[in-house]
């Protein structure tokens, strides 16, 4: 476990220092998911017929203690289209058939990733 120790002689204005780093923070993530949720929306890299898959892809704030936005769909079918599956008749019945994998939400994601890294490595 990484551990470190500040000591900081001057704690007048401090809180409002943090808030501002927060604020920054929070915009460039914010952002960067609206990046991504644009990637995967406009992406070729599946057919989506009904149109339904992409308008069930959504930013939303995460509700975890480290905060942060996720993108992710509403649609049932969004996984399979993600990670492929294997086909099956009307009944149910496997066929042995797989559809291959269409990773759009990966894809939108690791684009993401390096546009967030590229524009903070530029603004130093």
């Amino acid at each position: 476990m990484f551990k470190a120790k500040v000591t900081l002689e001057n704690m007048e204005g401090f809180d409002a220092q943090i808030v501002e780093v927060i604020r920054a923070v929070n915009s460039n993530l914010s952002e960067t998911a609206d990046f991504v949720l644009s990637e995967a929306k406009t992406t070729s890299l599946f057919a989506d017929k009904t149109g339904n898959l992409r308008k069930s892809l959504k930013k939303k704030i995460s509700r975890y203690e480290d905060g942060g936005y996720l993108v992710l769909s509403k649609a049932p079918h969004a996984h399979l289209v993600e990670f492929g599956h294997e086909m099956v008749t009307s009944k149910g019945q496997a066929t042995g058939k797989r559809v291959p994998p269409h990773p759009f939400l990966r894809t939108a994601t690791e684009k993401g990733i390096r546009r967030a890294v590229e524009l903070f490595r530029a603004s130093k």
